[in-house]
This record gives C-alpha cells, sequence and structure tokens, in this order.
C-alpha cells in the first residue's frame, strides 16, 4: 500500500464496508516462502468502483504439501517473482541431486537404494517449500489434478530439465576426472516396449503413491510422505532397472542421456512416465473425486462409482506386490525392495482400503468379524484381479525368465514349506491386525514399516525353502504364467491357517482393548 495509514472515511467508503475495511488491513500471504515480506506484497484484486489506494481482500491461500495456490477453479493465481523463486531454487536443488546420485552410483549394487533415499531426504527437505515435485511427471500429475496452475507447472519442469543437465555436466567432470563414465537411464537392446511398459507402470505408481500421500487433503500432516516415495523409486529400480534404466523422470531420462551422448532411446522416457502420470491422475480421481473440484475439466463421479475406491485400492496394491515378487527373483536386494513395496502401498491406501493385498489378510479380518462377507468377497475378487494382471505384465515383460515362488529342489521338502509359510503368515497377518486394525493406530507413523519389516524377514529366511509367497494368489498365478502348476495347494493352505491362527491370537488378546466394539461397529 502506497499510504502508511488508511485515509478518513469518507462517503465513498460507507458505501463499501468491506471494501474499506479490508485496505485497512495488510494483506496476509501465508505463503512458507514469503511470510518475511508479506506487508509489501503489491495489491493484485481490485474492486471495479474502489478508490485509488483502496484494495480488496485476496481469495484465501491454502496449503498442502505439494506446495501453495491461490484461488480455485479457473482462478488458480499465477505465483509471481519472488514467490517463485524459492520454490524453483528448492526444485533445482533436489533434481540436481537426485540426478546427481543416479550419475555417480550406477555399477553399485547399492545404487537402487541411495537413489531412494536421497530421494527421501530431498523430498523431506523442499516440501514445505516447493512440494518437492523434481520430475516432470509429477508436476504434470499435480497441474492436472487442479493442484496447481500450469504456468508454474511450466517453470517447475524448465528448471527441472535445467537441472539434469547441470547434474550431467558436473557428473561428466567428476567421473573423467577419476577414470570412469557416469551412469545414466538406458534401454536393453531390443527391448524398448518392455522398457517403455515398465518406465509406464512404475511412474503411475509413484504418481499416485505422490498424489495419496502428499496431496490429498485427507492425509494432511502425515509424517510418511517422503518415505514412501523414495521407496517407491527404490523398489521400482530394483524391479525394472535392468530393463527400462528406471528412471520414471523425464528430465533424468534426457538431461543425463544427452550429456553422454545418447539419443536413441530418450523417447521411452518421455512417453511412459506421461502415460503413467495421466493414468495415475485417473485412479487418483476414481478414488478421491471430492478433491477434483478445483480442476474443472474433471467431470463429476458417477454415483455407482462412488465406492468403488477401497476395491481399486485392493486391486493395484496386489498388482504392484505381486509384480516386485516376480521381477526381483534374481536380485540380492529383492527382499528388501519386496518389503519397502509393502511399505509405500500402506502408506498410500491404508486410509481407503485398509492396505489387505492378501486374501489370508482378508480372511483373517473378516473370520474376526472387523470385515462384512460382502466387502470380504469384492476384497478377494479385486485382489485376484491384480494379481492375474500382475503375472501377465511379468510374462509380457520377461517370457520364462519370470519368478515365481516354489521350493527349492535338494534344498527344502514340502513339510519344511509348509510350515515355513504357514509360521510367517502367521507373523504377518497378526502383526497388521495388531497395527492396522485399531482405530487410534490408523495412521501413526511404524504401522507400514512393521508390516513391511515383516515381510522383508519373512522372504529372507523362507525364499530358499518355500519362496516366500506368504499370499495365496502369488503363490498361484505367478507360477501357473510361468508353466508351474505343481503346488498350488501349497500356498493356499498354509497362508490361510496361518491366517486364521493369528485371527484366533488376536481375537483372544485384543476385544478387551477400548475402542474393539467401536471399531467393530465402524468396520
Amino acid at each position: 500500500h502506497p499510504h502508511p495509514h488508511p485515509h478518513p472515511a469518507s462517503n465513498k467508503a460507507k458505501a463499501h464496508p468491506q471494501q474499506w475495511e479490508a485496505s485497512a488491513k495488510p494483506l496476509r500471504n501465508n505463503s512458507p516462502s514469503n511470510d518475511h515480506h508479506h506487508h509489501r506484497r503489491p495489491c493484485r484484486y481490485h474492486l471495479p468502483h474502489a478508490r485509488a489506494h483502496t484494495r480488496t481482500r485476496a481469495p484465501a491461500r491454502y496449503t498442502t504439501t505439494l506446495g501453495t495456490m491461490s484461488g480455485k477453479g479457473d482462478d488458480v493465481k499465477v505465483d509471481t517473482y519472488p514467490e517463485l523463486l524459492a520454490p524453483l531454487t528448492l526444485e533445482f536443488i533436489g533434481t540436481f541431486f537426485l540426478s546427481l546420485t543416479i550419475a555417480m552410483s550406477a555399477g553399485s549394487p547399492l545404487a537402487p537404494a541411495s537413489i531412494g533415499w536421497v530421494l527421501t531426504a530431498c523430498v523431506y527437505m523442499g516440501a514445505k517449500i516447493s512440494g518437492s515435485h523434481f520430475n516432470p511427471a509429477v508436476s504434470l500429475a499435480v497441474a492436472l489434478c487442479g493442484k496447481m496452475s500450469w504456468v508454474n507447472a511450466g517453470f517447475y519442469v524448465l528448471v527441472q530439465f535445467v537441472a539434469a543437465f547441470a547434474a550431467g555436466i558436473v557428473a561428466a567432470i567428476v567421473a573423467r576426472g577419476q577414470g570412469f563414465t557416469p551412469g545414466y537411464p538406458a534401454v536393453t537392446p531390443d527391448e524398448q516396449l518392455p522398457a517403455l511398459i515398465c518406465e509406464t507402470l512404475v511412474t503411475f505408481l509413484l504418481v499416485l503413491v505422490v498424489l495419496c500421500t502428499a496431496a490429498s487433503t485427507k492425509r494432511e500432516g502425515n509424517g510418511f510422505f517422503g518415505l514412501a516415495i523414495g521407496l517407491t523409486v527404490f523398489a521400482g529400480n530394483v524391479s525394472v532397472g535392468g530393463i527400462s534404466g528406471g528412471a520414471f523422470n523425464p528430465a533424468v531420462g534426457t538431461g543425463l542421456t544427452f550429456m553422454q551422448g545418447s539419443f536413441v532411446d530418450f523417447w521411452v522416457y518421455w512417453t511412459g512416465p506421461t502415460i503413467g502420470a495421466f493414468l495415475g491422475c485417473v485412479a487418483f480421481w476414481l478414488m478421491n473425486g471430492d478433491e477434483f473440484q478445483d480442476a474443472k475439466f474433471w467431470p463429476q463421479i458417477p454415483e455407482s462409482l462412488k465406492g468403488c475406491a477401497p476395491y481399486l485400492m485392493e486391486g493395484i496394491g496386489t498388482f504392484y506386490l505381486t509384480f516386485v515378487c516376480s521381477m526381483t527373483t534374481e536380485s540380492l536386494l529383492g527382499p528388501l525392495a519386496i518389503g519397502s513395496m509393502a511399505i509405500a502401498l500402506i502408506y498410500m491406501a491404508g486410509k481407503t482400503s485398509g492396505s489387505h493385498f492378501n486374501p489370508a489378510i482378508t480372511v483373517a479380518a473378516f473370520s474376526s468379524n472387523l470385515l462384512s462377507i460382502r466387502d470380504a468377497g469384492w476384497y478377494v475378487l479385486s485382489q485376484l484381479s491384480g494379481s492375474v494382471l500382475a503375472a501377465a505384465f511379468c510374462r509380457m515383460i520377461l517370457g520364462w525368465r519370470m519368478g515365481y515362488p516354489h521350493i527349492q529342489e535338494g534344498l527344502a521338502s514340502i513339510p519344511a514349506a509348509l510350515l515355513i509359510e504357514m509360521l510367517l503368515t502367521f507373523l504377518i497377518v497378526l502383526t497388521y491386525l495388531n497395527t492396522m486394525m485399531k482405530k487410534k493406530e490408523t495412521e501413526n507413523f511404524y504401522y507400514a514399516i512393521a508390516l513391511g519389516g515383516a515381510i522383508f524377514a519373512g522372504t529372507t529366511i523362507a525364499q530358499d525353502i518355500s519362496g516366500g509367497a506368504f499370499n495365496p494368489l502369488i503363490g498361484t498365478f505367478l507360477p501357473f504364467f510361468a508353466g508351474d502348476f505343481t503346488m498350488f495347494w501349497l500356498y493356499w493352505i498354509a497362508p490361510v491357517v496361518g491366517g486364521l491362527a493369528a485371527a484366533g491370537v488376536y481375537s483372544i488378546t485384543s476385544p478387551f482393548s477400548e475402542e474393539f466394539d467401536e471399531l467393530k461397529e465402524n468396520v
């Protein structure tokens, strides 16, 4: 405001009391990056009949984990330069270090872990300022969902590409000084189609995890969004890094590859992530249509689809758990990738479906009177659909090389495999029931880590004995598509018996908790 104090009230001011009151107060800007100068913010909103020195109150600004936006729908405003300076700086830094880690850790057996964890660190570092996109596919998805203006998204994408190129230059300087060549995403020769499928699938999940944990207004204030995002990228790299290079990011797939003189397959890193981002938005819309009121080009969710969110989430979660189990069989980091994927999926779906992804858990929840028979049936049907589709994709990508749980000949017997599957399923299901099914603990930080840790430990223990399925669907459809039809019965009997035993122990130890009766009524 050019005047330090408002002029005395006049007849015109009396005619617009709300307008005059707004002009007497400093315009407040709730953006984290601009709290230090909000008293000097220039006026952008005027009524047609306002006096020259009068300004109106700005539309309410609201903040989510993915950044600050003003207005709603078609009225979403574009941040101006110094407002964009802070988020763009953080976008550059985060994308730069993500790209640099990819380039400098290539060839290390721990490369996927280093990429996932540097992303986790950068996401937490920049979340309050820029939203921590670091990926044009994520920026595209956020803009499609109406949670960011398209102009701002364009600036984000531009900065992300510049940062990836800068990281490629720095990596080349450092690496050549040490006598080695920096790494970059590369497609396995003659596997462009499988690489495109892999990039699309993992980017779809990455975008959905970002939207469900970091952008959803229903999950505001959680502390696990960065961990979920980083573990998704880690598990995705272990799963498909040997096929597509594991970019899931057009900036990384362009900047690093161009700096190394590779111009052949970069289209894969544009096409796959772009398709995955769009499909991720569609899935998020189907499950959270009420959050798209500000994006007017999205239609209203049909009434017939409003109750399908839990079943869709169960199908998606079971798909990716099955997919990672098959794609990581030959990797030393395979068990850790499976556990990490379980953690990310549980964080993604916890508030929507309860994150079963396993008929053994669904049967245990039903037998404990925590799930109706109708919902239990739909859950199992959704899980079955996701598992079948995942097994089909694994067969398409890897052919007969696809991994699947089976008894190692000469290393284990059928009774040993049956016993270990039963015991470890008991542990996993009991962990689930005692951390996920208590009302006061559905949004704690540790519930997904506890269950993912149990799955990681179980897979490590059982992989040379029974294959470590702990899930009737994984133990059925992966072997089926791989052409092994001998041990289906084992992967149904052992997990179901283990799950029912866990439900029995839970019913003995938990009915006296204060929230148990209320929980049963709510469920």
